[in-house]
C-alpha cells in the first residue's frame, strides 16, 4: 500500500480541524470566528475557542484523522494542552471517512469530574 504524502496528510488533518471547527459553532450556536481552527504543527490545542464558545463546550480539542487509533499519548497532548476551565479530548476520524463524523476520547476520571460539575451547574439553574 503507497504511503500518503506528509503535504495531503495535513491537508486532510486541517480539513478535519476545520469541519469540527464548524460543527461545534453550528450546535451551540455559536457565532463566526467562536471556534477557529489553528494552523497545522502551532503549539496549544487544534481548536482556539473563545471565553462564549468555552463556556458553551468547555473542551481543549486536539484533532487527528489517522488510519490507525491515535491512542494513549494524543490523548496525554490533549490533557497537557487543555486551557485551563476545560477538559482535555481527542476528536479522532479514520482516513476515508467524510464529514465530522468521529469518536472522541476524554481519560474517565477527568470525564466524570468534568460532568459532574457540569450537572451541578444546571441543577443549581434551576434546569
Amino acid at each position: 500500500m503507497a504511503r500518503i504524502k506528509t503535504s495531503s496528510a495535513k491537508q486532510k488533518g486541517r480539513k478535519f480541524q476545520q469541519e469540527a471547527a464548524k460543527l461545534i459553532t453550528e450546535k451551540f450556536q455559536l457565532e463566526e470566528g467562536d471556534v477557529v481552527s489553528r494552523p497545522m504543527g502551532s503549539g496549544g490545542v487544534d481548536l482556539m475557542m473563545s471565553p462564549a464558545a468555552r463556556r458553551a463546550f468547555p473542551v481543549s480539542v486536539e484533532c487527528k484523522k489517522t488510519a490507525a487509533d491515535p491512542g494513549h499519548k494524543a490523548l496525554e497532548q490533549a490533557r497537557y494542552n487543555a486551557v485551563k476551565g476545560t477538559i482535555g479530548a481527542v476528536v479522532w476520524q479514520t482516513t476515508g471517512e467524510g464529514g465530522p463524523k468521529g469518536e472522541i476520547r476524554f481519560d474517565l476520571v477527568e470525564f466524570i469530574d468534568w460532568y459532574k460539575t457540569l450537572a451541578a451547574k444546571d441543577s443549581d439553574n434551576g434546569s
